[in-house]
């Protein structure tokens, strides 16, 4: 039996894979698609860092997250856009059009993840939720480092070497699957990808929380952050 981390990355996206109850890993470059389609028949649940379930407006669970990790750490929990954002061929536009529908527009942070987004958004199901669920990192770290924020941003040295340092605790290989990773993933992707199948394993113990309860999109899927 096998829990996943799923973090999109130049790649594609990467997955941190755990077997259960032996807690070896591994890592690899998924198609998530694949996953969300047909998961494989040993993959028990998955942990995916991108926003699930869109809404015509704000989305509670992001506003919890933000409140929860405090600042400066909040502020890596940008607003999801609406669905019909991800369509545009623009950024101009895509802001334009989230700016109507739910009167703030759209960040560069999420109109740069906007075509992973849809990715998800286009192959994700509500029957998809009883194995794949929506994570943020660093609501993850805050989890496992005792309900603490991290006190680096993750593409600085001092964030990467914290981040190791909280995930060696569970995974002692962290640093061996780090040096061999695989190309195009950077190092920050796959510590995301790790925490992220931290939560994964904690979901499959039913350990895991969320972080408000689920609201409900248009297309029935529940819309919160677990951790």
């Amino acid at each position: 039996m096998v829990v996943a981390g799923v973090d999109g990355c130049r790649a594609g996206w990467v997955a941190f894979k755990i077997e259960v109850p032996s807690l070896t890993t591994s890592v690899e470059v998924a198609d998530l698609r694949e996953v969300l389609g047909k998961p494989p028949a040993d993959l028990a649940c998955v942990g995916i860092d991108i926003p699930i379930g869109l809404l015509g407006g704000p989305r509670a669970c992001d506003k919890a997250a933000r409140t929860l990790l405090g600042q400066p750490r909040g502020s890596s929990v940008f607003p999801a856009p609406c669905r019909e954002a991800l369509r545009a061929q623009t950024y101009a536009e895509a802001s334009l059009i989230n700016r109507h529908k739910t009167t703030r527009g759209l960040s560069q942070q999420a109109w740069g993840i906007a075509p992973k987004m849809k990715q998800v958004d286009d192959a994700i199901t509500s029957d998809c939720q009883r194995w794949a669920f929506e994570v943020h990192p660093e609501v993850c770290f805050w989890a496992l480092n005792q309900r603490r924020p991290m006190k680096h941003n993750k593409k600085t040295k001092e964030g990467t070497a914290e981040r190791i340092v909280l995930l060696h605790r569970v995974f002692p290989q962290i640093e061996t699957r780090l040096v061999n990773r695989p190309r195009g993933v950077g190092a920050d992707d796959l510590l995301d990808a790790v925490v992220a199948a931290w939560t994964a394993l904690r979901w499959h113990r039913s350990e895991a929380e969320c972080v408000c309860s689920p609201e409900h999109d248009e297309k029935g899927l529940a819309v919160t952050i677990y951790y």
